[in-house]
């Protein structure tokens, strides 16, 4: 399970509401990128950013990469058959397979784009209190307390999911359900878990609801709060020095012929 896990670097120190915007614009940016040099080059970055600002191993976020890193290997090699058994050109080919240019850029721009979003997104997790995150929204961003307290009882809810979902398991086979017998009980384990779950998450939600309530949240008034979260000048040189690295990476990119927006291609 993905954590926030503390660590004295500059990374943990940042205020998440920045970290996320700039996720957000990254994420648009190699979203539209026709090629996958931009996907590939935000991944060396956030992973040397990671390794470096974030003080987290390379081994560690690799390994928890690796799921991701699964999924988009997957999808290329997936694509890259379906893909060259169609025969949508000469190009390129081995064996039966036959791509095009156009086949084989689109195919990798997606993988890489799938692979560096997910690490972004990892490295986000890694080093954002998810308090912080939820401050961040209210303070910085006008975020209502109520819909911002709401999101954080749904977050702190995710990690307890696999405890559940083992404590339904030991329960259903007290009373006689084995869970790795036969093809089709394995097909059918889903569906025996989906019902307890949702009911387990219902009563869960029925108890934080109850506490906001009792503790005046959505009163109306004007809330202190003990700890504060602000975006300080290492804040906005941190977001400026990140837009200036990917105007200066785009700039030298279209030099080189290696970025274009994706709609409208046409590469034969």
């Amino acid at each position: 399970m993905f954590t926030y896990e503390w660590r004295d670097s500059f990374l943990h120190r940042r205020n998440p509401l920045i970290k996320l915007c700039l996720i957000v614009i990254v994420t648009i940016l190699i979203s539209l990128s026709l090629y996958p040099v931009l996907p590939l080059c935000t991944f060396l970055m956030a992973l040397l950013l990671g390794c470096i600002g974030g003080k987290i191993p390379p081994g560690i976020i690799l390994r928890k990469m690796r799921v991701f890193l699964g999924i988009g290997i997957a999808f290329i090699a997936f694509m890259l058959i379906m893909k060259g058994i169609d025969g949508g050109g000469d190009a390129w080919h081995i064996w039966i397979f036959h791509w095009s240019s156009s086949d084989l850029i689109s195919i990798l721009s997606l993988g890489m784009r799938i692979i560096s979003i997910s690490l972004m997104s990892l490295l986000f997790v890694l080093t954002t209190d998810p308090n912080d995150l939820v401050l961040s929204l209210i303070l910085q961003m006008g975020l209502s307390p109520v819909h911002g307290y709401a999101a954080l009882a749904a977050y702190r809810f995710l990690p307890t999911l696999q405890s559940e979902i083992e404590s339904i398991r030991l329960a259903q086979e007290i009373r006689g359900i084995e869970w790795d017998r036969g093809l089709i009980n394995r097909l059918s384990t889903p569906f025996r878990i989906m019902l307890p779950l949702l009911c387990s998450a219902a009563r869960r939600g029925e108890r934080v609801a109850a506490a906001m309530e009792s503790r005046g949240l959505g009163a109306g008034r004007a809330r202190s709060y003990y700890r504060q979260t602000k975006v300080e000048r290492a804040d906005w040189l941190f977001a400026a020095g990140t837009c200036l690295v990917y105007i200066v990476l785009t700039a030298v990119l279209i030099y080189i012929g290696m970025f274009r927006f994706s709609f409208g291609f046409n590469l034969k």
